[in-house]
């Protein structure tokens, strides 16, 4: 059968579509072969907390409402862009007027990124938890921090995950790389925060880490 939302195939014992979340009761039944249109059968719903697909685990109603409910939390502070703006008429009366800083800060970065100029951290971290929970927990996280989600790739066991950092006050826009692998005993998580074109970053690409880890403690007690 198909979703009826979304159009993505679905096994006939799954009542929620993999790639949307939505209720398959009342989908379109494949009709190549001249079948009538059916409800799907009931069956047991795929556990996204084991599965290592991430559409199962992203576009699960469950999923969703803890993402929902973590974007609540967003306590987003003055952005480098907000600083930026405000700072602009004291620069100007200093005598550094003349290029925007919004221009400054889009030749610059770039720039001294090419040149080789950046700064990040790294981690892993493992966690007696399925897959699925941690994926989950994950999504919160950045949810709860403005961290813009930008690509999902799919690996044989698991995903990785890329999302942009805001900026702040003291750092550019940076980016966030997570790879999640399902293993024998739990998860683990590979993750990298990078701030291009800064040859310092105060500490901040280490705080996104430490937050990111104690995010997942913390939401992955959250779930159902």
């Amino acid at each position: 059968m198909f979703c009826t939302q979304c159009g993505a195939h679905a096994a006939p014992e799954h009542k929620f579509c993999a790639g949307c979340g939505t209720r398959l009761e009342g989908a379109v039944a494949d009709t190549a072969a001249g079948a009538p249109l059916a409800a799907a059968p009931s069956g047991p719903l795929e556990d996204w907390r084991e599965t290592t697909n991430y559409r199962v685990v992203l576009g699960h109603p469950e999923v969703k409402a803890l993402i929902a409910d973590a974007s609540k939390a967003t306590k987003a502070g003055m952005s480098g862009e907000e600083f930026l703006k405000l700072a602009q008429p004291v620069l100007n009366a200093a005598g550094a007027g003349g290029v925007s800083m919004t221009l400054i800060t889009e030749i610059a970065a770039p720039l001294y990124a090419k040149m080789g100029v950046k700064t990040g951290k790294d981690a892993k971290n493992g966690y007696a938890t399925p897959y699925g929970r941690v994926l989950a927990a994950i999504l919160c996280s950045l949810a709860s921090r403005s961290q813009t989600l930008i690509a999902v790739q799919e690996g044989t066991d698991g995903c990785v995950i890329q999302a942009e950092i805001p900026s702040s006050l003291t750092t550019w826009k940076g980016k966030l790389t997570l790879s999640v692998e399902r293993r024998p005993e739990g998860s683990l998580v590979t993750s990298a925060a990078v701030f291009e074109g800064q040859a310092s970053d105060w500490g901040r690409a280490k705080r996104v880490l430490e937050a990111l880890h104690q995010d997942i403690l913390n939401y992955r007690s959250l779930q159902p």
